[in-house]
């Protein structure tokens, strides 16, 4: 300790202070030049991650093209089992003269074919896709009821039963009430119903 005191003695105080500030500043600047260093480290670590990720994502760009691809291709499948009209209205009425026909062909009688109205929300919405609620009533045998079954399933249109009520009508006669839910898209080009 006595040996420090007589160094600091030895000089001059402003000397000494000067030597100080300029190991001082010597530290400050190491400590910049550390920080500046360590910076660019990151910085360099985060490229060579996004690099990493770049280099991935270009080598699954075939797998995810084909992934694309067939995402499509099923979509243009399940949207050609779908009704297509310009507005909800004229693909309410495909449905509906598909469904007569349908009955007719199977040579059932129809009483009564409809769409269920859904409440409207707000009238400016425009659904691309939806759905269209169809009451039918008609009287007919079992076997024209299997009939128009059959035909129904085998169109390539997509019609759900959701419910169906039979009823003893004339002797060998059933009276037939079904619910059917058709889906459909809104698209520019005319009725496409069958």
């Amino acid at each position: 300790m006595n040996q420090i005191v007589e160094f600091i003695h030895r000089f001059d105080r402003r000397h000494l202070l000067a030597g100080v500030a300029a190991v001082l500043l010597v530290a400050n600047i190491g400590s910049w030049a550390l920080g500046y260093f360590d910076a660019r480290q990151a910085e360099l670590t985060d490229r060579m991650g996004m690099l990493a990720q770049y280099r991935e994502a270009v080598r699954r760009l075939p797998e995810i093209e084909d992934r694309v691809a067939l995402l499509a291709r099923q979509q243009q499948e399940l949207e050609s089992f779908l009704f297509q009209g310009e507005n909800e209205e004229k693909v309410a009425s495909a449905m509906q003269i598909m469904l007569q026909s349908e009955v007719s062909n199977a040579g059932l009688e129809p009483e009564f074919i409809q769409p269920v109205r859904a409440a409207e929300g707000s009238g400016g919405d425009r659904k691309e896709h939806g759905e269209i609620v169809i009451k039918i009533r008609m009287s007919g045998t079992l076997n024209d009821l299997g009939r128009f079954l059959h035909s129904r399933y085998a169109s390539k249109q997509f019609f759900r039963i959701e419910s169906l009520s039979l009823q003893p009508f004339k002797p060998g006669e059933l009276k037939i009430s079904l619910d059917v839910r058709g889906y459909y898209k809104i698209g520019k080009e005319g009725d496409k119903a069958i």
